[in-house]
């Protein structure tokens, strides 16, 4: 028996030694924070008390808000807008870790460039060679100050999001390089702005091929801080989209796995394209807009939790690095992406499925 007893203190002694000599287990990764777009401040049934009546309905404590500034002039729009950041500045006072993510224009007016119709610089044509200039730096100094004085400083902003497609006034096809330039221009303005340096920059293609290799615009990792993509279950791909009407359980299925594994994740210029670039720019991978869809056109996956649960096993993968995600959930014009019950709690989802897989899985 004293053997006995004298070899289980060995163990324990050897144990306890290995125990203090072992390095420290790393720390858990954060999780990434969660935003939502539930319309902008200037929608009676969005803004700030959408976003708190988002956040009650996930059980979350706190959730993030995206907006859009209009595009229609420089003054009250782009140059930030009392309005806008009025309301914001108040919901991010009131409740710690809030932060906004701004979706900034890069030129006003209308399609064809030429220039905002009314307020500063009425009937000026706008190009991307001016701002790779200089020439827009001013409008950029103001929209920095306003941010500074609502106390909205750290707020991420994707300037010219989605520039790689055709829809947007800074649509960036064949422009790449003076692209480049003018958002140097702006970083540089808006960094030398007092009190601004916590601002984060956000470089935001939308996903796919489109009109170009978006990659060409990169401004230089100095001037950007987060990659982005924004994520949409839409596929023009043979076999995906549209669901046929008579389709089995199994051809939906297989059509909607044949989207995300060929088109969303693997398709060109997809997930995983995009976070392997921020990868290798040393950059935290973001999804500033990301949602399920039921299309006019039949492009959309329609209720499917699938896509949920791929996009979430994504954002939460730590080898990925995303930093922030948010989710689109609103009846936008050009397709259906909302699962909440919106800000008077009693408006349908087109997606009651969907929805209660999100709220599983990034509930409480």
């Amino acid at each position: 028996m004293k053997a006995m007893a004298g070899t289980v203190l060995l163990v324990l002694l050897a144990s306890a030694r290995a125990a203090e000599e072992a390095p420290a287990a790393a720390p858990a990764a954060a999780a990434p924070a969660l935003g939502v777009y539930r319309w902008g401040a200037a929608n009676r049934n969005g803004g700030a008390g959408a976003n708190e009546a988002y956040a009650q309905w996930l059980g979350r404590p706190m959730v993030w808000a995206e907006d859009f500034e209009p595009t229609e002039q420089w003054d009250n729009n782009i140059d930030g807008g009392s309005w806008q950041l009025g309301e914001w500045s108040a919901w991010k006072k009131a409740v710690a870790g809030r932060k906004l993510i701004l979706s900034v224009p890069l030129l006003p007016g209308g399609w064809d460039r030429s220039g905002p119709k009314r307020g500063l610089e009425a009937g000026k044509r706008v190009s991307f060679a001016a701002g790779a200039r200089g020439d827009y730096n001013a409008h950029f100094q103001r929209l920095a100050e306003h941010l500074v004085h609502f106390g909205l400083a750290d707020s991420i902003l994707r300037l010219g999001w989605e520039f790689n497609g055709g829809w947007y006034t800074w649509r960036a096809s064949g422009e790449a390089a003076d692209f480049a330039g003018y958002w140097r221009q702006i970083v540089g303005a808006m960094r030398a702005v007092k009190g601004a340096e916590e601002l984060r920059f956000c470089f935001n293609p939308a996903l796919g091929w489109l009109q170009f290799p978006a990659e060409q615009a990169w401004p230089g990792d100095e001037s950007v801080d987060y990659v982005g993509l924004d994520v949409y279950d839409e596929s023009w791909a043979k076999d995906t989209y549209p669901l046929p009407a008579d389709a089995s359980a199994a051809d939906t299925a297989a059509r909607r796995e044949r989207a995300w594994n060929e088109v969303l994740y693997n398709g060109n210029h997809g997930l995983a394209f995009w976070r392997d670039f921020a990868l290798r720019h040393g950059k935290p991978f973001s999804v500033p807009e990301w949602g399920v869809s039921k299309r006019a056109d039949g492009h959309g996956g329609l209720d499917n939790p699938g896509f949920i649960e791929h996009m979430h096993a994504f954002l939460v993968d730590p080898a990925n690095k995303v930093a922030f995600h948010s989710y689109f959930d609103v009846q936008a014009g050009d397709g259906h992406h909302q699962l909440s019950p919106g800000k008077s709690g009693a408006e349908k989802s087109d997606f009651p499925l969907s929805a209660a897989r999100f709220k599983a899985l990034f509930g409480s």
